[in-house]
């Protein structure tokens, strides 16, 4: 009979100093904590799986003797199929999860519950990008082998018969020698001295590698701080929003090389949505090949208001934009008049995506405002990020 009370004692205290714990405060800095781990787990991740996954695919290009500048998009296309896919909505949907659990609004007190929730979120998100590396190695090496067992035989190279060895002739007549040149006066010695060349001392030249033609590392890199292209100051407001000439103005030289395809997907976007009430340009980095978060900054301008505004967005990355870090991006937005309703998450749009020659847009909602991120960089794919797209004031998920 007296264990019975014992025990119901440390029942209680157990209880006590369970509820403590429950209720252990948490701050909004634990969040911004956890978020910057995960980040930086993701950038690890990426940075670790990348070589690997370069290698392979060089080693399928030569397999298939594969163009230099297209190989990688027909290798994703190669190991693409249930399981990546399957893979990919998984990361999507826990990297909207840790997202969204990491922000606390300002002046509430934050759940420390959902802080647990957070680093499970983000425990798991490591899982699967780690189960995506690990598979798209193992499709990379089937299809290595595949491409090899499928290659054609090599055509035996035809050797040249060796030449029969030339036997002396005998008793062959002897004809008369040679009347011995004239032998010439040799130069005195020290004409001779000037006219000899110094003796070679072999090559001594050495080349260097350029590392400015280097191909930069594209995983988690972080953009230019300034633009290098800074565009035009916003024109006096004007009814309806700016034209597609102050657009085209704005972007001229900003995009290189690629004026015409966008010139198409710009018309494309005036057409679907009119005149954009505001624009940003800027530049992304982001995770290459494997799921991870793509952020970028850029500078806003708004038709209403004058002036500048640096802004910062992120969101999924699902592979399939696997060349997009350092692009150049531009969002049209429209029906936006106050800078604070950027300030938000932005749902895509399926069937919205538009690609013409390595430039291309798909179409994201959030409450009123519509913006059509128009983005050129090599490897840009249709319907790329097709997902969500938060912006917000200052740098989030610590990418650089």
């Amino acid at each position: 009979m007296r264990l019975l009370p014992a025990l119901l004692a440390l029942a209680a205290s157990l209880a006590v100093a369970g509820q403590a714990a429950a209720a252990e405060p948490c701050t909004t800095k634990d969040f911004a904590t956890a978020i910057d781990q995960s980040g930086a787990s993701l950038r690890t991740l990426t940075l670790e799986a990348q070589p690997k996954l370069q290698e392979r695919m060089q080693r399928y290009r030569a397999a298939l003797n594969l163009s230099d500048t297209d190989y990688e998009n027909v290798a994703l296309d190669a190991i693409q199929d249930a399981t990546l896919d399957e893979l990919d909505q998984k990361s999507s949907a826990l990297l909207l999860r840790v997202d969204s659990l990491g922000r606390v609004p300002e002046g509430v007190q934050p759940d420390c519950a959902k802080l647990q929730e957070l680093h499970a979120a983000a425990d798991e998100l490591n899982t699967v990008i780690k189960s995506k590396s690990d598979y798209m190695l193992k499709r990379l090496d089937e299809k290595i082998a595949e491409a090899h067992r499928n290659a054609p035989p090599a055509k035996p190279v035809a050797s040249a018969a060796p030449a029969a060895p030339s036997k002396p002739v005998q008793n062959a007549p002897q004809s008369p020698a040679p009347t011995a040149p004239k032998a010439k006066k040799s130069p005195p010695p020290e004409v001779a001295a000037k006219a000899a060349p110094a003796p070679s001392e072999g090559w001594t030249a050495s080349t260097k590698h350029d590392d400015a033609r280097s191909p930069p590392v594209v995983a988690m890199t972080q953009p230019n701080e300034e633009l290098p292209f800074p565009p035009p100051a916003p024109l006096p407001p004007a009814e309806g929003g700016y034209t597609i000439d102050e657009i085209r103005d704005a972007t001229r030289g900003f995009f290189g090389t690629v004026s015409t395809s966008l010139a198409s997907v710009i018309e494309h976007a005036f057409k679907q949505y009119g005149r954009p009430t505001a624009y940003v340009l800027g530049i992304e980095g982001g995770g290459a090949f494997l799921a991870g978060l793509r952020f970028g900054q850029g500078n806003l301008f708004m038709r209403s208001q004058p002036g500048v505004k640096k802004v910062y967005w992120h969101g999924p990355s699902l592979g399939t934009d696997f060349g997009a870090s350092g692009s150049r991006t531009l969002f049209l937005i429209y029906n936006m008049d106050d800078p604070a309703a950027l300030y938000r998450n932005f749902t895509g749009i399926d069937g919205s995506a538009y690609f013409v020659g390595g430039v291309g847009l798909t179409v994201l909602k959030g409450g009123p405002v519509i913006m059509a991120p128009i983005r050129s960089g090599v490897g840009m794919r249709l319907g790329a990020n097709v997902g969500y797209l938060g912006f917000t004031e200052k740098p989030t998920w610590n990418p650089f």
